[in-house]
């Protein structure tokens, strides 16, 4: 049966301009530590994940989200600092693209979805998992919000610490914040505190336990608005959360990638065979020494798409049902 890692590239690749020893390495003037931090990740995935197939997802441009809430993700560039970090990465992508692609990674895009609302078209077509033989998926990515599509088919897992996180563990004290009765507790959870790292207001002064407490309470949001209005909750915290009932729904809205509306061009999915000549070439284009010795052919990257290479078509076919 085959696995799947949906992995999340633009998160990736731009955390890793934040790793000291990527953040300041060039080439003949070209920032390269976005490229070499994902190229590196997706190799160090494979080898955690043997035999499980590689989708590098990639964000195109969610106009929708902004239209509800137009301070979205607005943060990552209200510093000067930020903005040198976006477009040196903006300048890389392109790049860290073509390298994967040579390496025979699949690759998703939409002009109009973010790699979320990829993840959440594999996740939640899992009950069909079984007609592609797919056994089961894990989503790559630094961001939790992909705790979302947990199930007893999807796990998480973030290169960024190799924090792993199951539907199981999101019931349990692992998870931050937590535990959570299951994957709607979370995300709605998440709807009333906002989210601070896409720049999304929540309820003032709820934060995730806040919510979870009152939510658990009085069995719901309906439960709390119910409580206010008969006059048994009068906390100020119960009051602001039924003041801000709008709020939260267009959060939901923003957050949940069930509500995602259908991508209104076309999903693009590349890949090529593994090309070491080609990967050599970049290599010394970008000044990769010790990449290039990984990714020779018989090296470590060989051996490793060679393990998932059977599976590849399954994938393929399964990438491009969902989209």
């Amino acid at each position: 049966m085959v696995q799947i890692l949906a992995i999340d590239g633009n998160n990736i690749g731009y955390a890793s301009m934040y790793t000291p020893a990527l953040s300041r390495l060039s080439h003949d003037g070209q920032p390269t530590g976005g490229i070499l931090g994902l190229v590196q990740s997706v190799i160090r995935i494979a080898k955690r994940y043997p035999e499980a197939v590689p989708i590098v997802l990639w964000d195109g441009h969610a106009a929708w989200r902004k239209e509800l809430c137009p301070e979205y993700k607005e943060n990552r560039r209200d510093r000067p600092d930020k903005v040198a970090v976006a477009e040196s990465w903006k300048r890389q992508q392109p790049w860290a693209n073509l390298f994967l692609l040579q390496m025979g990674v699949l690759q998703m895009r939409a002009p109009d979805a973010e790699a979320d609302d990829l993840a959440g078209r594999l996740a939640f077509a899992h009950e069909r998992f079984a007609d592609f033989g797919i056994d089961g998926m894990t989503l790559v990515s630094g961001d939790t919000d992909w705790w979302q599509a947990l199930s007893r088919h999807v796990t998480w897992f973030t290169p960024i610490t190799d924090g792993e996180m199951t539907l199981a563990d999101l019931q349990t004290d692992k998870a931050k914040d937590g535990p959570f009765s299951g994957t709607e507790e979370y995300l709605l959870a998440k709807a009333m505190a906002g989210d601070p790292s896409d720049n999304i207001p929540g309820v003032q002064r709820v934060g995730i336990p806040t919510a979870l407490k009152l939510l658990r309470l009085h069995e719901g949001l309906d439960g709390i608005a119910a409580a206010v209005a008969s006059g048994r909750a009068k906390d100020k915290a119960s009051a602001a959360i039924v003041d801000a009932i709008d709020l939260i729904e267009r959060n939901r809205r923003i957050m949940d990638w069930r509500l995602a509306p259908p991508s209104a061009e076309t999903t693009g999915i590349a890949r090529l065979s593994f090309s070491p000549d080609d990967c050599r070439d970049l290599c010394a284009h970008f000044g990769f020494d010790r990449l290039a010795h990984r990714l020779e052919p018989g090296g470590e990257w060989d051996t490793l798409q060679r393990s998932f290479l059977p599976e590849v078509p399954a994938a393929f076919d399964f990438a491009e049902f969902t989209a």
